[in-house]
């Protein structure tokens, strides 16, 4: 085999002096092996239809015989290569795929089993040794290990694959005759030998390049009688396959139908291929499989791969040839498979002309950035007609030259049609791809899906790509500048991912709020009330978070989002828009925002994000003074002013002991403004002070006017964006627990002012100096209880969370959200601490409830000391009267007696004690639940309060908290009575 003539020989053909034309395959012959070329010195005429030749020449006869016998050995050669040109011509390769890695050696054993009887018998006439098909096949099995683990070869399969189709042991390649080491075939086996058709080949075999052929002879060659000079080799194969009746198809005429394909219209010869119904699918028959209709998305093997089975009917999948190629001419695989990648661009010219011939009629969802997207496609496509319309007159051009002899480089073949329209091809694919996305989405998230093929390696798709998205992202861009530096939202399609909350409610019909943004005029709501600026500045406009394009982070996209809602806050809620207008004019002075530009738009946003946060800000201290409302809050609510608080309790407090249902408002409203006229707060802003009110909550039989007393400040907007409904309720919540506590301490001054001076007057009395003194003790333990709690609240809550607040507000950071987060950590730090609330749900109040309970026992020992006080006046009188009986005066008659007197004292010294253990039950149970806080400020209060380890003391001597217990607890701690 290493004999054969190589192709990769030098393609110089010899140019015979004779005037008498070569055979093509003569000519071929001589292209592959220039060595068989007659001498030119010879000057030969040669003859090929009879193989004969005639030397003119001068020299002696011996030369000329040995000339003779040397060019008859030549033209042995040269017969014998073309028969050889002959048979590949002729020859029939399989159309299986080659063999898997898996398979191929287990088929090369199994051929040398099979074929070792017939390779053994030319073996032994040779004279040869044979084996065993079992030992061939261990040999060949050794050395493909060999070559597979030694990496001998860096691919040993197709080697293989090869020396399989040339194989002796290979059934099917039965060679007919076998060529010599020189290329001489003997004329009797060359006239002996019989050549028959190949077998069809057999899919998982192996393929042969030397396949039995028709027995052509040496006519054949002598037929082809045209000229052959200057032609190229497919030249060449042409006119010896119009010899053989095999005529091409007409050139033009396919050209024609190619041209009609990539507009998308049926060609004559060649038209598009529609997917029929799935149980009338062309392309899953024997001729579908057979390559008669050739489809994009069909495999080798006629199937249609995975993900390409669905569809729908009518839809474009390939192309089918419609001409009859026995009358017509022959159009070669080669042909058939550019004609198919050509006509793909016409399928895809039909498929980017579908959206816009649907959008213009009005059809899918529409929007202004499928309408950009349309208007590029319309300017991409007139591209497209223009190249056609270039294609077109080159095809003019080459109908008009001679079609045997066309100019060199000009007019238009399928190969150079494929050329010119690859560019347009690969942008036909592209906006295939983006009509394909339009499809399922729209506004930012189509320019989001558009972006991501922005990072594709070919520079060419790269920048038409970017095209696109210039073009695409105009509306975006448009819509983003107005809202960024107007803060209207005009997004008519819902393509901005910034927009108008649904839930949100118009004014003047009723209806959801239109597209068009056009703000809540003086922030009133359909039912004609005050609308809260909380609500409008969260809930006025949501973020839409598929709809950020690609190129725009989700946090630069939430600022966008707030820079719009403070201009647009500023605008409409706080009546600044001519400060909108001006700054609007100044920026759209400047550049447009665009996609090719985008550290510009950068830039741009984080200006307008800060000077846009800033001036939302400076409205909110400045113009309505949000500082001055905070700390009035923390005066008045917080109980923060005690002069003030004083006052108005001590006005409030004959009022309130009453029933609930005695109380009227404007003698509340009386009471509060004398407070303020006698207090430091007369010196305010007028607009703070009449925003404080005094009102009644609602109440239930038996309460009294403690129950339902309740100091209001008012807050319209836009404060009210801070200071929300949530905030206001939880402002509420701290003054009724202040407020109690406030009440609490109250009681206990007056109660102690009567128990410490008046109760020295009624130490006298027989039996009472150990009642007044534990009275003083419990007393005394309360006001302690009572001062490191308010302490608490208002230095180290109160106090502490405020100077934090101030501390950001200082620095004039972030946006209003910014703001509005501050202030709401200001306040639940507040009153998380004040109320003692904890983090575990099952003990959120607990300690709460505690610290009530402990209040309210505080007033209950205060009514039992004023009961004491008022037992010890008459019980005094009653005396004073003994007396006065003894010295001969008399008074009015009484009808006390000693025994009722007696039954009284013991009555009120019950509910003393009951009061003392009591409360100091509560109170170790106060001092346990903090200290077990987990609030560390909350811990350190439990040890202010049972600093000395009193109550951790009686805890672990009295686990029970029974009366009897707390009396002999009691017993230990004050002198025993006379």
């Amino acid at each position: 085999m290493s004999n054969r003539p190589s192709s990769s020989a030098s393609t110089h053909r010899p140019r015979p002096s004779s005037s008498t034309a070569r055979s093509p395959l003569e000519q071929l012959a001589y292209s592959l092996v220039p060595s068989l070329a007659p001498p030119r010195s010879h000057r030969a005429n040669v003859d090929a239809r009879s193989g004969r030749s005639s030397v003119a020449s001068s020299r002696p006869d011996s030369r000329a015989e040995v000339d003779d016998e040397v060019e008859k050995e030549r033209k042995e050669k040269v017969r014998e290569l073309m028969e050889w040109c002959e048979e590949i011509m002729e020859s029939r390769l399989p159309s299986s795929a080659p063999l898997s890695a898996s398979t191929l050696p287990d088929t090369a054993k199994r051929i040398l089993l099979q074929s070792i009887p017939r390779a053994a018998s030319s073996q032994n006439t040779r004279g040869e040794s044979s084996s065993s098909g079992s030992e061939r096949a261990i040999e060949f099995g050794g050395i493909w290990n060999k070559l597979e683990k030694g990496r001998l070869l860096s691919s040993p399969l197709p080697h293989l694959q090869f020396l399989l189709s040339l194989s002796d042991f290979n059934p099917n390649n039965v060679p007919t005759k076998t060529p010599t080491s020189n290329f001489r075939i003997s004329q009797a086996s060359s006239s002996s030998s019989t050549r028959s058709m190949p077998p069809p080949p057999v899919p998982s075999t192996f393929s042969s390049s030397r396949s039995p052929l028709v027995d052509t002879g040496s006519n054949n060659i002598q037929s082809l009688d045209f000229d052959v000079k200057g032609k190229s080799k497919a030249e060449i194969l042409i006119s010896w396959r119009t010899s053989k009746s095999q005529k091409p198809f007409p050139p033009h005429l396919l050209l024609r139908d190619t041209l009609y394909l990539l507009q998308g219209i049926d060609g004559r010869y060649v038209r598009f291929a529609l997917r029929p119904p799935k149980e009338q699918n062309p392309y899953l028959t024997e001729k579908g499989r057979a390559g008669e209709g050739v489809g994009f998305p069909l495999g080798k093997d006629g199937s249609i791969p995975q993900g390409e089975d669905e569809g729908e009917e009518g839809e474009i999948v390939g192309i089918e040839i419609v001409a009859d190629q026995n009358k017509d001419g022959y159009v070669s695989k080669p042909t058939q498979t550019i004609l198919m990648q050509l006509s793909e661009m016409g399928m895809l010219y039909k498929q980017v002309t579908d959206l816009i011939n649907t959008r213009q009629a009005g059809e899918g969802k529409g929007g202004m950035t499928e309408q950009s997207l349309c208007h590029f496609l319309h300017h991409e496509l007139s591209e497209y007609h223009r190249l056609l319309a270039v294609l077109e007159s080159q095809m003019n051009q080459t109908s008009l030259t001679d079609a045997d002899q066309p100019a060199e480089g000009a007019g238009l073949t399928l190969m150079r049609l494929g050329l010119w329209t690859e560019e347009m091809k690969l942008k036909l694919k592209q906006m295939n791809l983006v009509v394909a996305e339009a499809k399922k989405v729209h506004g930012g998230a189509l320019v989001s899906k558009i972006h991501k093929h922005t990072n594709h390696g070919d520079p060419l798709i790269r920048r038409f790509t970017d095209q696109i998205l210039e073009e695409v992202s105009k509306p975006f861009f448009a819509t983003l500048q107005r809202w960024i530096f107007s803060g209207d939202l005009h997004d008519p399609f819902n393509e901005f991912f910034v927009q108008l909350n649904p839930e949100t409610v118009s004014l003047r019909d009723g209806r959801i709020s239109p597209a068009g943004d056009v703000g809540f005029e003086v922030g009133i709501d359909s039912a004609g009330r005050t609308d809260e600026a909380h609500r409008v500045w969260e809930k006025k406009y949501v973020f839409v978070k598929s709809m950020v394009p690609g190129f725009v982070s989700e946090d630069f996209g939430k600022k966008i989002f707030s820079t719009g809602r403070s201009l647009n806050f500023i605008r409409y809620s706080c009546g600044d828009s001519d400060w909108i207008e001006t700054q609007a004019k100044l920026a759209n002075a400047g550049r447009a925002l665009k996609y090719s530009d985008l550290a510009g738009l950068e830039r741009s946003i984080d200006d307008a994000y800060s000077i846009a946060s800033q001036r939302l800000l400076e409205i909110f201290f400045d113009k309505f003074v949000l500082l001055d409302h905070l700390r009035a809050l923390k005066l008045y609510l917080m109980l923060g002013a005690g002069d003030f608080t004083e006052l108005l309790m001590e006005a409030l407090a004959p009022r309130l002991s009453k029933p609930a249902i005695s109380l009227y408002r404007h003698h509340l409203t009386s009471d509060l403004e004398s407070a303020i006229r006698g207090s430091n707060a007369q010196f305010d802003d007028p607009d703070i002070l009449r925003r404080l009110d005094a009102r009644i909550l609602e109440y239930s039989h038996g309460e009294t006017g403690w129950d339902c007393f309740a100091l209001e400040y008012k807050i319209e907007a836009p404060l009210n964006a801070v200071l929300d409904g949530k905030a206001m309720l939880d402002y509420d919540r701290l003054f009724n627990h202040l407020w109690r506590l406030k009440r609490v301490e109250s009681a206990l001054t007056s109660g102690w002012m009567r128990v410490t001076s008046g109760s020295r007057t009624y130490e006298k009395i027989p039996g009472l100096s150990n009642d007044w003194h534990h009275c003083r003790i419990v007393q005394a333990e309360m006001v302690h209880f009572l001062r490191n709690l308010q302490a608490f609240y208002q230095l180290e809550v109160i106090e502490c969370s405020w100077q934090a607040f101030i501390d950001f507000t200082e620095k004039r950071e972030g946006d209003l959200d910014a703001l509005i987060a501050a202030h709401r950590e200001y306040l639940g730090r507040v009153v998380r601490k004040v109320l003692l609330l904890s983090s575990r749900r099952d003990k959120e109040e607990i300690l709460l409830d505690a610290v009530r309970d402990a209040l309210d026992i505080i007033l209950q020992f205060r009514d039992a000391t004023d009961d004491l006080y008022a037992w010890s006046l008459a019980e005094a009188t009653r005396l004073d009267r003994e007396r006065d009986a003894e010295r001969g005066l008399y008074t009015l008659p009484t009808t006390d007696s000693p025994t009722l007197s007696s039954n009284q004292l013991s009555s009120i010294r019950q509910r003393i004690k009951n009061c003392s253990n009591s409360f100091q039950d509560r109170l170790i149970s106060i001092c346990h639940l903090a200290g077990s806080h987990t609030d560390l400020d909350v811990r350190f209060l439990a040890i202010r309060i049972a600093w000395n380890g009193h109550y951790s003391l009686r805890k672990n001597r009295n686990p029970t908290t029974s009366s009897n217990a707390g009396d002999r607890d009691r017993g230990s701690t004050r002198p025993n009575r006379g």
